[in-house]
């Protein structure tokens, strides 16, 4: 089963697929109320620990965001390294050539993590804009 939200202007579409294992988080995140839209994604990551698959993929195709989104971001990715073997953990974060803020932003939510290596992924356009 695969949990989703639709993306929309402000807030980042979702997809969470408990058979394949892989997350995608994709668009703009600035929600109106930050708790209530991450809240509900943090409690079905919650349950997807609870039986993961082998390997568990995070892609990232964040356009924009503001900071009570990244730190849900980096919660997300925090549950996952605490309950996963880090081995079978892929987080990659897609940003557009040209674009060097979500780039710089790739490189800082990098540098927080001890433990899950970060992919910075280039690419030429994003497929979810």
């Amino acid at each position: 089963m695969t949990y989703s939200i639709e993306g929309q202007r402000r807030s980042l579409k979702v997809d969470i697929n408990d058979e394949t294992g892989v997350f995608l988080f994709a668009g703009v995140s600035l929600p109106e109320n930050t708790n209530s839209f991450f809240e509900p994604i943090v409690e079905e990551v919650e349950k997807y620990l609870q039986q993961p698959k082998e390997k568990t993929i995070i892609n990232f195709y964040v356009e924009y965001l503001n900071t009570s989104s990244a730190l849900y971001l980096r919660r997300i990715v925090l549950l996952c390294e605490a309950e996963l073997d880090l081995q079978n953990l892929e987080v990659n974060w897609h940003y557009e050539k040209d674009d060097d803020d979500i780039k710089d932003f790739g490189e800082d939510f990098k540098s927080i993590f001890d433990n899950v290596e970060i992919n910075l992924v280039e690419i030429s356009e994003n497929p979810f804009s």
